[in-house]
């Protein structure tokens, strides 16, 4: 049995390249920074899909991805590392302005608040 991390994000323009870029500089620091030991999934973007049938009006997905957790270790140490990659991902927040987010881990909502 696995557990996954998942997020997605919304709005109605599509992400930029400079965002897309400051994403992925995130990501890859809070996976060479990684403090619990060896690195079980490091942070999962998923490639951008852009839609051909995109109106300004429409929200569209501008950054998805997962990331897979541990779940052969101390429950305490589970919810450190789940704790890490959601702090990367708050400042993944910062970068991508005004967009819907949806964050889960599996069947479980994690209400997320932007603004936090």
């Amino acid at each position: 049995m696995s557990v996954s991390l998942y997020y997605e994000a919304e709005r109605t323009w599509p992400i930029t390249p400079q965002e897309q870029a400051a994403c992925d500089e995130i990501a890859n620091r809070y996976d060479s920074q990684y403090p619990y030991g060896e690195l079980y999934e490091g942070f999962c973007i998923y490639d951008s899909i852009e839609s051909p049938s995109h109106t300004d009006a429409q929200s569209i997905v501008i950054f998805s991805g997962a990331t897979k957790l541990p779940t052969d270790v101390d429950p305490d140490l589970l919810l450190n590392i789940l704790n890490w990659w959601l702090k990367c991902l708050h400042e993944i927040t910062d970068v991508l302005t005004d967009a819907q987010w949806h964050v889960h881990v599996d069947d479980v909502d994690i209400d997320w608040d932007n603004g936090s």
